[in-house]
């Protein structure tokens, strides 16, 4: 009690009754996502920020100074915040959770391709949990509501030149709670999930996620969860793989997460990589 009125939290308290809020919870703090994570997570390092310009960046400089690590980065606002093929991701304050998950591994890279996937499940399965509403996954790890999208997520990988098996990953996702007024690029097709939940409660409950992927990072059994919740399973789209323009029928997924795109010959076709358009109706 004391360390979150030291953060600026409003608690009463009465002599043989208790401690009572007095205000919402609103603000972003480190010891109240703590108290959130399960207690074989009480050891990760968790660092707030009013406002930074990519959480993903203070992760990276966070890992380049650390050995084997955990740790959870969380900002009210980023003031450059970036997406997938270098977009940016509109992140103003007091709207949005924007967060980083940094995590170590001795497996090789390509074991752990899945956690873009992974994430994307995470994201989705914690934010239905707190705001009741369903959220559909656009093929890899954009979250979509309403035909809108309200999450992106952006996975980092660093790797030792000396060791390619000391691996740190860098999962960063941004949602939109309550976001309004998006800039004119992408005011047509980004939107908000229209309700605003404890960010710190939020932010536990993906990271708790992600931590047990951390542990058991060869398990591809959450595959089935992430394509009863895709939104391109069934449907017809166009790949697009740095420049080529690949057209389809979406029939299913990899377990390690790729793309099975039937365009016409014998097999369906395993993609890794690209992004693909759907139009909404």
């Amino acid at each position: 009690v004391k360390q979150l009125r030291e953060e600026g939290v409003s608690i009463a308290s009465e002599k043989g009754k208790g401690y009572l809020l007095t205000k919402d919870c609103a603000y972003l703090s480190g010891g109240r996502i703590r108290a959130h994570l399960p207690e074989n997570m009480k050891d990760t390092e968790i660092f707030v920020y009013a406002a930074t310009d990519s959480t993903n960046n203070r992760a990276k400089e966070f890992a380049n100074r650390k050995g084997n690590c955990r740790a959870l980065f969380v900002a009210d606002a980023q003031t450059d915040g970036r997406g997938r093929l270098g977009r940016s991701f509109y992140s103003p304050a007091g709207s949005g959770l924007y967060m980083s998950y940094l995590f170590s591994s001795d497996l090789p890279l390509e074991k752990l391709g899945s956690v873009t996937s992974f994430a994307a499940l995470a994201a989705a399965l914690s934010i239905e949990e707190l705001t009741g509403k369903r959220v559909g996954i656009k093929w890899v790890n954009d979250l979509y509501a309403d035909g809108k999208k309200i999450c992106g997520i952006l996975t980092e990988a660093l790797t030792s030149l000396e060791n390619g098996n000391e691996n740190k990953l860098i999962v960063g996702i941004g949602v939109n709670l309550v976001t309004e007024d998006f800039p004119g690029e992408i005011k047509d097709r980004a939107g908000s999930l229209g309700v605003f939940v404890d960010r710190c409660l939020l932010a536990a409950r993906i990271a708790a996620r992600l931590y047990s992927f951390e542990q058991n990072p060869l398990d591809r059994s959450y595959m089935a969860e992430y394509a009863a919740r895709s939104i391109v399973l069934g449907k017809r789209v166009t790949l697009d793989r740095w420049g080529e323009k690949i057209s389809g029928t979406v029939v299913g997924f990899h377990p390690d997460g790729g793309l099975l795109l039937d365009v016409g010959e014998e097999e369906p076709r395993l993609f890794t990589g690209g992004e693909i358009t759907l139009r909404f109706s």
